[in-house]
């Protein structure tokens, strides 16, 4: 089965280089795949460097973002247009390990699931340079939403994720323009009873460039998600 790599990239001029190139190495020579960046309206060299980057690798393709700004509009654009039988949703700042990209693959695969969910926060996972404020409140509203919810999970706002064609149409439509879409879909993968599979991640803080998600703004997001999320599940 094929895989698609789907990357939303703002500004990451100085990331990609290394995100694809990691991606390439680990994945190359065990599956087949491919590499679809979305570019929101990136106004860095970002769009240069995806031009060189397709023109090294041939199982890279970019796109700019036509619907409005935002990672989760990005996303959504993507979504629309990714080929290939499963989709994983990474960041292209390289925080996210294309060891567990494989792992994921291998795990939906063999178990025959819907999705895959990485955590960051169970036995063998690994985190390293996680702002201790954003640590904190990531720790609190994840443990929240698993409270509210009852599902036995601990890192739903993680966008790093892995879903068959299955999932991404059970999930229609996502609504969600900016971080919390990785709440939303998680949400909507339990209410719609997909199979879900399990792995600790790996997750490193960026070495280049500026984090996108604003924390004020993101609670405010990830709280409204919540909300209609829970609301869609009755």
């Amino acid at each position: 089965m094929k895989l698609c790599v789907l990357i939303p990239a703002k500004n990451e001029e100085g990331a990609l280089n290394e995100t694809i190139s990691n991606i390439y190495k680990e994945l190359n020579n065990h599956i087949q795949f491919n590499i679809l960046v979305i570019n929101d309206y990136s106004d860095d060299k970002t769009e240069s460097v995806l031009i060189g980057l397709s023109s090294k690798y041939t199982n890279l393709s970019f796109v700019n973002n036509r619907f409005d700004s935002g990672v989760g509009n990005a996303i959504k654009y993507g979504l629309e247009r990714w080929e290939g039988d499963i989709v994983v949703i990474c960041m292209a700042d390289a925080s996210d390990s294309p060891i567990d990209i494989l792992a994921s693959y291998y795990k939906l695969i063999e178990g025959d699931y819907d999705c895959i969910f990485g955590s960051r926060f169970i036995t063998g996972s690994s985190v390293i340079n996680y702002p201790i404020i954003k640590l904190l409140l990531n720790r609190i509203f994840n443990n929240t939403v698993k409270l509210i919810t009852k599902n036995n999970f601990n890192d739903f706002t993680n966008i790093f994720k892995m879903y068959n064609r299955k999932a991404i149409k059970a999930m229609a439509p996502i609504e969600s323009d900016g971080f919390s879409i990785g709440l939303e879909m998680s949400l909507k993968a339990f209410s719609n009873k997909l199979n879900i599979g399990y792995i600790p991640i790996s997750w490193k803080q960026r070495t280049s460039g500026k984090s996108k998600l604003k924390l004020v703004k993101n609670v405010k997001l990830y709280m409204l998600t919540l909300v209609r999320c829970i609301k869609y599940a009755k």
